[in-house]
């Protein structure tokens, strides 16, 4: 049993971050290349086979959820089974989404991207962090029982390192006088520690201060290394592919198709299977992995 599935509703974003291939997207000079959303019936496919593997499941690999024209109505249809979203978003629509999310049962956890906004006029990150902290008010309000991650990068390189790290100091500071933080309960941002990542603000609501992230391709051959792909869960992209890890954003490694195929024949397939024993004998099999910085942060 797998513990996620990450389904791919859409890949088209509202940003342009420096760390995301999404914006480094061909745009849509062709209809090959064109942004897309996934269709109702392939959703609802992907649901009927996530129930059977799964217990949560995200609403992206690439791309951010909420854009999706029917993301409320795929909140509804999610309702109607046993499995739970955890929610990653820019939080840019949050204000026009945030009262469905509160009211779906289904909805088990959001993390906000805030740092996203560190690459942002200060006028709209401003404006983009107090709609996500008016969200964690209300959260907390009406559903205790939801958990909240406010998601920042305080180490690694970035294009422009004293701009990340003032918007760092201007979140801390927001956060702790949104919620009345003594100086003592804030994180020290300035010492990052990879063994102590989320600090509890209020109720389930928590900073979690990370590294910056970066996507598979970039780093130095190796062979060596493991991962927790198909061993804690796939991901299923917009059109269906099936892919081993929720970093395959281009389907390098697609192993079916869900479009023609059930889930289960596809994690039992050839490929799936000599992938996770690689995995378990810390042998990368693939070239996409060989290139993969996150393959080496697993001991």
């Amino acid at each position: 049993m797998l513990n996620s599935i990450y389904i791919e509703i859409t890949d088209t974003c509202n940003l342009n971050c420096s760390f995301c291939p999404c914006g480094k997207q061909p745009q849509a000079t062709s209809p090959a290349k064109k942004r897309s959303f996934m269709d109702s019936a392939l959703f609802e496919r992907c649901l009927q086979q996530a129930e059977l593997h799964a217990q949560n499941v995200y609403f992206h690999i690439l791309g951010e959820p909420t854009l999706h024209p029917g993301f409320v109505h795929y909140l509804k249809v999610l309702e109607t089974t046993p499995l739970k979203l955890n929610l990653t978003t820019n939080g840019t629509t949050i204000a026009r989404v945030g009262m469905h999310l509160l009211q779906s049962p289904a909805l088990r956890q959001v993390n906000f991207s805030t740092h996203a906004y560190g690459e942002l006029e200060a006028a709209h990150a401003e404006k983009h962090l107090q709609d996500v902290l008016d969200f964690c008010q209300m959260a907390l309000a009406a559903r205790p029982d939801l958990y909240i991650n406010l998601r920042l990068w305080n180490a690694g390189d970035f294009p422009d390192a004293n701009r990340q790290k003032e918007w760092n100091q201007f979140l801390i500071a927001q956060v702790a006088q949104t919620f009345d933080l003594d100086g003592n309960a804030a994180p020290d941002i300035d010492h990052f520690c990879s063994r102590h990542k989320s600090f509890p603000v209020k109720g389930r609501l928590y900073l979690h201060q990370d590294s910056r992230f970066e996507w598979p391709g970039n780093g130095e051959n190796s062979n060596v290394g493991t991962c927790h792909a198909l061993e804690t869960h796939v991901g299923i992209l917009h059109d269906g592919r099936v892919v081993p890890c929720c970093l395959d954003y281009q389907g390098k490694i697609a192993m079916g198709n869900i479009l023609n195929q059930s889930l289960d024949e596809i994690l039992k397939s050839p490929l799936a299977i000599s992938l996770q024993e690689g995995f378990q004998k810390r042998e990368l099999r693939h070239p996409l992995c060989q290139k993969c910085t996150f393959c080496k942060r697993f001991g």
